[in-house]
């Protein structure tokens, strides 16, 4: 069952309303096998780093087309590569904006001048407190090492005296649940919140490849499929699951901009070969300009039919009952707990929902070995 949202909702219905709240996420230059960075190596992303006059330019031109909420400086590259990253925050800082950095924290470069920029928020990535568990999905990542940096990083935030709210992002995969009390009790003694997430498999080129799209130049590969295997929250179940949640609009294309290190806008977050994907230069184009243009991507219209912006968004309720009903199955004594509290009212769960919706859920569960 697709969606259809992609033809619902055009760029006609999209007028530039200051009042939305604009996230923007930006390639300031650990490698996971979940990930592009680790499973597309051959996509062409620019080899150099962004510019701190460049991020200032951005920032302004944001500031007066839209209402900037909230500004990462991450996506699909590690920020602590970048040779003034101290710099890059004060940047944001100066402009009241939220900034935030995602590190697998693997490397760590002047740590005390990058918490004395006071970032809002550093979340580290991580899945698993040893390295046997932690080593079969951070490709070449140390956890030993990660644990040290994490230390330093709670020191430099002290010595700092800053308020930037630490955070372990634990992603979630079969089997790796058994440490993740103890990665909790670890990052909680260090003054880090423990997120735990179910782990997807990304970028957008090999999610529509999976999903049978032949709209991209991509393929699943054996080792892809290991680590799919190794999903918690199962991939094909997730996407059926998707496909049947009620239509909803993209907040990645809505409300989020991701530019490169050069300043060109790609078509969101979730998208990475740049040769690909790039929709047009951020300075030289006014907002409403590249939402039409992200707006009437046939890409755009292909992931959503698929219903994979339901999926990289974690806009359905039932991802957790799935996933939980799966890791129960191959490991009965194993005690998570959800990921993501419900926004529907009471009766909870699959109850809620509307029958023919539960009727489909309950097939996936059961299939699972659910007792519904």
């Amino acid at each position: 069952m697709k969606t259809g949202i992609a033809n619902s909702e055009s760029f006609d219905n999209w007028v530039p309303n200051r009042r939305i709240k604009w996230q923007f996420d930006i390639y300031l230059v650990g490698s996971c096998p979940s990930c592009p960075v680790g499973n597309l190596s051959e996509a062409k992303t620019p080899e150099k780093y962004m510019r701190p006059e460049l991020l200032e330019r951005i920032i302004r031109k944001a500031k007066s087309e839209c209402r900037l909420t909230e500004i990462n400086l991450y996506n699909w590259t590690e920020p602590f590569l970048h040779p003034n990253l101290s710099e890059m925050i004060r940047i944001v800082r100066s402009h009241k904006v939220p900034c935030g950095l995602s590190t697998n924290l693997n490397l760590l470069n002047d740590i005390d001048d990058v918490m004395a920029a006071n970032p809002d928020m550093l979340k580290v990535s991580l899945s698993g407190f040893s390295q046997k568990i932690y080593g079969r999905t951070h490709r070449k990542g140390d956890i030993e090492l990660v644990k040290r940096n994490m230390a330093e990083v709670a020191r430099a935030k002290e010595r700092a005296g800053v308020t930037t709210r630490l955070v372990v992002a634990y992603h979630r995969y079969l089997g790796n649940h058994q440490d993740e009390a103890t990665m909790q009790a670890y990052a909680e003694s260090l003054g880090f919140k423990m997120e735990p997430a179910w782990a997807f498999f990304m970028p957008l080129e090999k999610m529509l490849a999976f999903a049978g799209s032949d709209m991209i130049d991509a393929a699943i590969n054996t080792e892809d499929r290991q680590i799919i295997d190794l999903l918690a929250l199962p991939l094909a179940d997730a996407l059926a699951a998707a496909q049947s949640a009620p239509q909803q609009s993209c907040p990645l294309r809505a409300r989020q901009m991701a530019i490169t290190a050069s300043g060109e806008v790609t078509l969101c977050c979730a998208s990475f070969d740049q040769s690909k994907f790039v929709i047009g230069p951020y300075l030289g184009t006014p907002i409403d300009e590249l939402q039409k243009l992200k707006y009437r991507h046939e890409v755009c219209g292909s992931c959503m039919d698929n219903g994979l912006h339901v999926l990289f968004t974690y806009n359905c309720d039932i991802f957790d009952d799935i996933a939980l009903a799966n890791v129960a199955r191959h490991y009965p004594d194993a005690a998570l707990t959800r990921v993501k509290p419900l926004k529907i009212p009471r009766p909870h769960g699959i109850h809620a929902l509307p029958f023919k919706m539960k009727r489909e859920v309950k097939r996936l569960l059961n299939q699972l070995g659910a007792n519904i």
